[in-house]
Parts: C-alpha cells; structure tokens; sequence
C-alpha cells in the first residue's frame, strides 16, 4: 500500500522503476548488524597489530638486557644458580615490564574515557572491571611469551664464556 502511494505520488507510470526506496526496521538492524561486525573485525585487528608490536618491543629489550648482562649471568652461574633460575629472573622481568605497561595504558585510557565523558560530552562514562582484568591478563600473557625466548637463551649461556665477556 505504502509503495502504491509513493508510486502515485511520484507519478511514476507503470513500466518505470521506484525512485524511491522502502526499509523497515529489520533491515535497518541488519545493516546495523553488518557495519558493527566490520567494526569489531577491524579493532580486534588493530588490536592484535598492536600485541604484536608490543611484544617484539618486550623481546628486543630484553635480548639487549641479556646482552648487556652476560657477565652478571656469568657470575650468577659461577657461584651456582641453575637454569631455571636464570629463566624465572628473566620471565619475570618480562611480565613486570608487560604489567607496568598495560596498568600505564590503562590508567590513560581510563582517565582519557572519563575525563572527556564527563567534562567534554557531560555524561558519566560506564566503568566495568571485567575488560580491565582481561586486558591486564592478555598483557601478561603477551610479556610471558615474548620473554621466553631471552629468558632461554640467557639460561643457556656458558659461564666461562660469560666471565670473559666485556
């Protein structure tokens, strides 16, 4: 009924297509629904771009820590610390550089989102601290497993080789 008014309206003969267009909600949702998937498949992209940016970052720094540290490992496995403690010290140096990083982040984003929700837009901006526990996990994780690879290759250095190292 709608279309026929419109076609009368319009004053369209017969044989001549709409110039016009009819949607109803359901379509309007389902063009939602497309440009929100689009989305979501771009941020968590960007996202993964940036872990993994991050944590080639973590894994220089720490292969220039055991270059520079190589007499200290030296001198650490002279007087008798074994592999695995070579590799928590630098595990865990990984993980702490990884969590200091994402509680920066957080702290940033946080105040960014709130300070510009309620100064700027003049709304309260809702907190939840379930996105806050998954970022710092996966932030965790990712110092975790870039620290892997310096952490064995310090725990598998030569002490005599590593006392002699200048």
């Amino acid at each position: 009924q709608i279309t026929a008014l419109l076609r009368d309206r319009h004053k369209l003969a017969d044989d001549e297509a709409d110039d016009f267009q009819i949607m109803d909600m359901k379509q309007v949702m389902e063009a939602m629904d497309t440009v929100t998937g689009y989305m979501t498949m771009l941020l968590v992209a960007i996202a993964a771009v940036s872990l993994l940016v991050g944590s080639i970052g973590i894994m220089n720094m720490m292969l220039v820590s055991v270059a520079e540290r190589t007499r200290e490992i030296g001198i650490r496995k002279a007087i008798g610390a074994r592999q695995k403690h070579i590799i928590i010290q630098f595990l865990s140096e990984a993980i702490l550089i990884s969590f200091i990083g994402s509680m920066v982040g957080l702290i940033f984003g946080v105040g960014l989102s709130q300070g510009v929700g309620r100064f700027i837009m003049g709304y309260n901006v809702p907190f939840s601290a379930w996105p806050v526990v998954v970022s710092v996990t996966v932030a965790v994780v990712v110092g975790l497993a870039s620290g892997v690879m310096p952490a064995m290759k310090a725990a598998k250095l030569n002490p005599i080789d590593s006392l002699r190292y200048e």
